[in-house]
């Protein structure tokens, strides 16, 4: 069929009512935003590429800028390569919502800079995901003034790429005519047909890009957090971890901090007790026989004059991811250590009392172990720490021998 719009005369679909001016502009509908995708992948794998073997300079940004939320060096690829293609994704419905405004212009240079336009919103929407997916990646936030750190980082290269490279797919729009012929000119009033309305498509596509943006900042946020658990488990093994002797660290395993004091720890300090100014605890010999460990704990009075010493030690333990291991701390004595019972003795000046742990060892294969000990020489005083490779894994009894005086001054290593 043949349709006269003034002095014009274009075909139209018998079957749609549509003209090849308006088929043309539809294709060019889906082309754009297809040929923006693409063009979004290939430069940002170019950039990546150039800049992480040093073949070019890191200049060559200006041109190829870094569009990919991607990177050869952070493991593992899955959670980047899926949040990559997301992005190019949201490039595309973007360039798809905005490019129709194209058709409303008949003059050939402002539907190219529409066109253009569309393509430098898809890239600023697609950074400005990878900037939430960042955001959302390292929640909470250290501080409240660093929760929006990075945001627009992403966004100002995804518009940039749009800037520098937009003009080539938005070279599609010039393959249509000049001039535009409106729907309503071309279509019979009496028999519609059945057709779509523009509003509910463009409602669509708006649900669908919320969609795949929303996809883009979980993915993100995942692999981020991902990466950093494969990081830090690639250091520990560095470091000589092996699985068989408890699980690799994680750094968002759930958990809770040791408190640095005793949670019932008696407030009321008894004044003659041994001081942080006065003593100090240090870290004794290990012991083992099959199937049970020890170590002891000596409180050395480095002052000039005695003081106080009663009860037994707060003893605590941290597992490999820093929080509190779930472990029952007994007083009493165990297979390599007799408990001498709750006394009040006189620590002289120079002279140490000691105290034993002893515990069944666990097993320790891919389990939450102890690797930091924390003690303090009564409930009251405040925690120190040391750094241990011990198996007490989770739902271990460790028992405690009360404080006595020490027979013999320890023995110190050269």
């Amino acid at each position: 069929m043949h349709v006269t719009t003034g002095d014009r005369t274009v075909e139209s679909s018998e079957d749609d009512g549509s003209t090849s001016e308006q088929r043309a502009g539809r294709a060019a509908w889906l082309v754009v935003p297809a040929v923006a995708a693409g063009l979004w992948l290939l430069s940002g794998a170019l950039a990546v590429a150039v800049t992480w073997n040093g073949v070019l300079p890191n200049s060559v940004n200006a041109v190829l800028p870094l569009t990919l939320p991607f990177s050869p060096v952070v493991h593992p690829w899955s959670w980047s390569l899926t949040t990559t293609v997301l992005a190019a994704l949201v490039v595309a419905l973007v360039v798809r919502l905005v490019v129709p405004l194209t058709d409303r212009a008949s003059d050939r240079s402002v539907r190219v800079a529409l066109a253009w336009f569309a393509v430098v919103l898809g890239g600023a929407a697609a950074g400005l995901a990878v900037d939430l997916a960042t955001i959302v990646g390292v929640l909470p936030a250290p501080r409240l003034r660093m929760l929006l750190d990075g945001l627009g980082a992403n966004a100002t290269v995804g518009a940039w790429w749009g800037v520098v490279q937009g003009w080539l797919p938005a070279l599609v729009v010039l393959r249509r005519s000049a001039v535009p012929v409106p729907l309503s000119a071309l279509r019979d009033t009496d028999d519609p047909g059945p057709r779509t309305p523009a509003r509910t498509r463009r409602g669509v596509l708006v649900a669908v890009a919320v969609v795949a943006a929303a996809a883009v900042v979980t993915t993100g946020a995942l692999g981020q957090r991902a990466a950093r658990v494969s990081s830090a488990q690639e250091a520990a093994r560095a470091e000589g971890a092996d699985p068989e002797q408890g699980a690799l660290p994680d750094p968002y395993a759930a958990g809770t901090p040791v408190p640095t004091r005793a949670p019932a720890g008696d407030a009321d300090r008894d004044p003659s007790w041994c001081t942080e100014d006065q003593a100090m605890l240090l870290l004794g010999d290990p012991g083992a026989a099959t199937g049970h460990r020890s170590q002891t704990i000596r409180f050395v009075n480095h002052s000039d004059a005695p003081c106080v010493v009663e009860g037994y030690p707060d003893v605590a333990f941290a597992d490999q991811n820093g929080n509190e291991l779930a472990v029952t701390v007994e007083h009493g004595g165990s297979f390599l250590a007799e408990d001498p019972g709750s006394t009040q003795f006189e620590l002289p000046a120079g002279a140490s009392a000691v105290t034993t742990l002893g515990w069944d060892a666990g097993a320790t294969s891919d389990a939450l172990v102890a690797r930091t000990m924390y003690a303090a020489p009564f409930p009251t005083d405040e925690r120190g720490s040391w750094p241990v490779e011990y198996d007490v894994v989770t739902g271990s009894v460790v028992h405690v021998t009360a404080w006595a005086l020490e027979a013999t001054a320890p023995t110190t290593a050269p």
